[in-house]
């Protein structure tokens, strides 16, 4: 495990990622603080269903015709 320290540049605070990561210059993260002061980055991915075409990603509905027996709908 790597220790790093936050620095400050400007008015932001900054944290130098080591290239033993794999992070590419120009990649995008979210960020997500935890109540536990943790700090998660996500990277950013291109939309998969930008170029979509209609219907690629339609799945037809099963059990359409269910209906629910006795007190199935009681225990929810």
């Amino acid at each position: 495990m790597t220790t790093i320290k936050a620095r400050i540049q400007g008015n932001s605070v900054m944290i130098t990622i080591p290239s033993s990561l794999g992070v590419k210059e120009g990649e995008e993260f979210f960020f997500i603080k935890k109540d536990n002061g943790a700090i998660t980055m996500i990277p950013k991915i291109e939309d998969p269903f930008e170029n979509a075409q209609d219907g690629e990603f339609y799945t037809p509905e099963e059990n359409v015709d269910y209906l629910p027996a006795e007190g199935e709908i009681d225990d929810l």
